[in-house]
Formats: C-alpha cells, sequence, structure tokens
C-alpha cells in the first residue's frame, strides 16, 4: 500500500517575482519553484530548523532538504554567472522529464535513450506527458550540449536520470532544471519522488 499523499503548506506571498543585473544582459533566466522559495524563507528569514521548516510545509525532512539545496544551488548559480531569477508562483506546477529507451514505459534511462518523456504534474496529479526523441540518441551530439536547451525549451523543472557528469549537471541548474540521480522509476512512481 502507498504512503498517503501530502499537500504541501504554501503560503508566501511575493512582492515581486523576477530578478536580475542592471549592469548586463542576463543570457539565462533561472526559475525558482514556489516551495523553494518558501524553503528559503522558513530557513533564512525566519531562522528555523529544517525539522521545523519541514513541519510547516507539512514535507518529510529529506524532501526539505532536498527544496533548500534546489534553492540555494539556483540562488547561487544566478548570482555568480549574472542571471535573471524568475519565481514560479503556481503551486505544485511544474514539469518532470525522464530519458527511456520505450515508447509505453520508462525503461534504461541513460542520457543515449532514444527517447525523452516529459511529465506535467499538478497538485500531485500527473496531469499529462508528451514523448520527444532524444536528440542524443544518435550520440552525433554530447547530451550537454542538446539536452539542456530541449528541456528548457519545454519548460522542465527537474531531469531524472540514472547518472550524469559535472558539465551536464552544471548546465542544466544554470537553466533552472534540477537533476535527480535514480537508478529506476517508473511513471506511476514519478508523482511520489517529490512528496
Amino acid at each position: 500500500m502507498g504512503r498517503e499523499k501530502l499537500h504541501r503548506e504554501l503560503n508566501l506571498k511575493l512582492h515581486s517575482k523576477y530578478f536580475g543585473p542592471k549592469d548586463i544582459n542576463p543570457e539565462e533566466t533561472i526559475v525558482l519553484l514556489h516551495e523553494e522559495i518558501e524553503a528559503i524563507q522558513l530557513m533564512s528569514i525566519l531562522n528555523m530548523y529544517q525539522e521545523d521548516a519541514a513541519k510547516h510545509m507539512n514535507v518529510s525532512r529529506p524532501t526539505f532538504a532536498r527544496i533548500i539545496k534546489n534553492a540555494r544551488r539556483k540562488i547561487a548559480m544566478a548570482l555568480i554567472n549574472g542571471y535573471n531569477i524568475k519565481i514560479h508562483e503556481v503551486k505544485n506546477d511544474f514539469s518532470v522529464a525522464v530519458c527511456s529507451s520505450s515508447k509505453t514505459e520508462i525503461s534504461e534511462s541513460d542520457l543515449y535513450s532514444e527517447y525523452i518523456f516529459i511529465f506535467h504534474i499538478q497538485d500531485y496529479k500527473l496531469t499529462s506527458q508528451i514523448l520527444l526523441k532524444n536528440p542524443a540518441f544518435s550520440r552525433e551530439f554530447k547530451p550537454s550540449t542538446v539536452l539542456p536547451n530541449l528541456l528548457k525549451e519545454h519548460e522542465v523543472n527537474y531531469f531524472i536520470i540514472d547518472k550524469l557528469g559535472v558539465t551536464l549537471k552544471n548546465v542544466l541548474i544554470s537553466k533552472g532544471i534540477y537533476p535527480i540521480i535514480k537508478d529506476h522509476v517508473s511513471i506511476d512512481q514519478i508523482v511520489d519522488i517529490f512528496k
């Protein structure tokens, strides 16, 4: 029996949703999810401990740790590289990409798999999915040169993969896409990863 789904408590009301440097024209925009900015507020402004902040957001402590780590990395990438930051304020609304060698299920999820599933999740329910051809499948292009732009174009927030190198990881994060390393995941398990 699967565990009960938790509803994340997100109460922060933002005054502004766009931030960026004034002295340069940024090449990229990093997207922070509503839950990520909420986590930053709880820990960095309200000085909560992770355990208390996790309870406040109604998530597990490991989930909160993942959210805060992702938020801090995105903010650091934006500050260091001079990128814009956009706050995605829609609650519990994001997209996840997973490579697969099959059109019907997720299998052999590596960077050179033939397909890429993109799942849209809203209110912790899978609302839609699309299937794309992976441009790295032919091995004509390196994944780090083609995948980040493709995923950004499809507004992907998370990329689940069995393994990836430092270069691709950094390029993904610079585009506001958070990689999640998992050996195996099924379509039925996608939503559960984010609880």
